[in-house]
């Protein structure tokens, strides 16, 4: 009974998250539906900690930062940005009492993407990119953590989508975006030299094999730990999703793909002429 309870109002809390911030689809903050499903995300998280929403002003300084981590996340990748968006999103971030957290969200995040891995090597790199992915992630969630005031600081917070079971549902879920995005920004990122999931092996079919497993992974909850029903179940749609994208990318017909072919197909021809001989 007690967990029938629990699911109920953790089922009340999510659709409660998600109907106040359908009009944020349709504002100028944040930018993207993604992020708006994180601010509901966020929203029905705080409801189920203190039965009660995130105020407006909370919601909307979550809204700034989301889009000033986009905005300046773009400009390390040297991508094409709008340095009056970033202006004004640190304006409204400034605004809201958040300048000391974000200087040092700033310069970590600015570290890791100066440090991060190049794309195009071997399993290793595959792993090393796999790393950089989750900690720029990790720290990400852990600012919105501390933006919400569910963390006093921002190693708390990056700790928390460790330790803390519905923050690391949301960790795997955003990872599970992650990975949706490096599939279809792959034939960019490849151009752009960019290290995605799908950019990190030289061969882009031992890249896809890897992030399998990682989705896999991502999709294994820990037994001892309980996290809120809707997580779950947006874990295992977003789960469901990753599986199907990954299994629609076609390995082109790219040199390197060519030349693995050949490489096979000249092992089997050996092992044939060894057999008969």
């Amino acid at each position: 009974m007690p967990r029938v309870t629990a699911s109920l109002s953790a089922m009340r809390a999510a659709v409660v998250g998600v109907l106040r911030n359908v009009p944020l689809f349709f504002a100028d903050h944040p930018r993207t539906p993604l992020r708006v499903m994180c601010i509901m995300a966020f929203d029905a998280l705080q409801i189920l900690r203190h039965a009660r929403p995130l105020s407006r002003a909370k919601r909307r300084t979550l809204a700034a930062l989301l889009d000033f981590g986009a905005s300046l996340n773009a400009r390390l990748d040297w991508k094409k940005t709008s340095s009056g968006e970033l202006r004004a999103a640190r304006a409204l971030l400034d605004d809201a009492g958040v300048h000391d957290s974000l200087g040092d969200y700033t310069r970590r995040l600015a570290t890791l993407e100066t440090g991060r891995p190049n794309p195009g090597g071997e399993e290793s790199r595959f792993h090393a990119v796999h790393a950089y992915r989750e900690s720029v992630v990790r720290l990400s969630l852990g600012m919105l953590a501390v933006t919400a005031s569910f963390e006093k600081t921002l190693d708390e917070g990056i700790d928390a989508t460790v330790s803390n079971p519905d923050l690391n549902v949301l960790f795997r879920i955003v990872m599970f975006c992650q990975i949706i995005d490096d599939v279809i920004d792959y034939p960019l990122d490849r151009s752009a030299k960019l290290p995605s999931f799908l950019t990190a092996c030289r061969r882009l079919s031992q890249s896809l094999t890897l992030t399998r497993i990682a989705a896999r992974e991502y999709a294994t909850l820990p037994r001892s730990r309980s996290s809120a029903l809707p997580l779950r179940v947006a874990l295992w749609l977003t789960g469901g999703c990753v599986r199907v994208v990954v299994f629609l990318r076609r390995v082109p017909d790219t040199p390197d793909c060519a030349e693995e072919r050949l490489g096979r197909t000249g092992r089997q021809v050996r092992i044939v002429s060894a057999r008969r001989s």
